[in-house]
């Protein structure tokens, strides 16, 4: 399976924001070094203080932000690691793609093969969970026994399954087979599938559940093809500053 990621993710194009960082931290240790060398009054010394700080706390900043674990980054990784392993070549995997859909943060992936357009939302939940058409419950493991999970992926799925559609539309798309997806890429995500109304893959089904979506053929070549650039030319550049990761709010 080909995994595309979009230019903003990948890591050449973080180059440059990485690049600004250390020149910000740089500038303000010079800012340090002129104040205490040629500064002979309190003003100066002042105006160069502050513009050294002012330096290093923005690089700093940025260089933190950019360094720091990105938790969306690693469940969309470990997506892409296990779709990757139960599909060919004739698939291709969007990872993270900039769609103007609402709720486009939980937009996790766009899978685009024969089979048609799975639009992807990953959760990282641990625990015993199950689901019985799109009713999901935690098993409590106590009295309580199973209880109604607090969000429910399933309409977050296909919330966003309908929002792809609209874009796809507006983007002169024809219409092509397109369902939504939820997976559970880690082990620790125990999920009990009692007839779901939507496509639940986790690290147990995924084999079974591409060979079940790949039997029939409904998506030529040339109209994958033409959805994955449709999807591409739609990423918008973003700043690593301002852009804000996908943040699981748990069942």
């Amino acid at each position: 399976m080909r995994v595309i990621r979009p230019r903003a993710l990948s890591p050449s194009a973080r180059r440059r924001p990485m690049l600004l960082a250390v020149s910000m931290l740089i500038f303000g240790v010079l800012a340090i070094e002129l104040t205490l060398v040629a500064t002979t009054t309190t003003t100066g010394a002042a105006i160069g203080g502050g513009t050294a700080a002012i330096a290093l706390g923005i690089g700093a900043a940025w260089l933190v932000r950019l360094l720091r674990p990105n938790r969306s980054r690693h469940l969309t990784g470990a997506m892409a690691a296990l779709l990757g392993d139960t599909f060919d070549d004739a698939y291709a995997l969007v990872v993270a793609p900039r769609l103007a859909v609402r709720d486009a943060a939980r937009l996790d992936g766009i899978l685009v093969g024969p089979a048609g357009i799975r639009v992807i939302t990953v959760r990282d939940w641990v625990g015993h969970y199950r689901v019985r058409g799109r009713t999901w419950e935690f098993d409590t493991h106590g009295r309580r026994g199973w209880i109604p999970c607090r969000t429910n992926p399933s309409w977050d799925a296909t919330a966003l399954c309908d929002g792809v559609a609209r874009w796809a539309h507006d983007a002169g798309l024809p219409d092509l087979p397109m369902r939504p997806a939820v997976v559970f890429p880690r082990s620790h995500s125990q999920i009990v599938l009692e007839e779901p109304a939507d496509e639940i893959v986790t690290a147990d089904n995924a084999p079974w559940w591409a060979n079940s979506i790949g039997r029939v053929r409904r998506m030529s070549p040339a109209d994958a093809a033409r959805v994955v650039e449709a999807v591409l030319d739609a990423a918008e550049p973003a700043s690593p500053f301002t852009a804000m990761p996908a943040v699981d709010r748990g069942p």
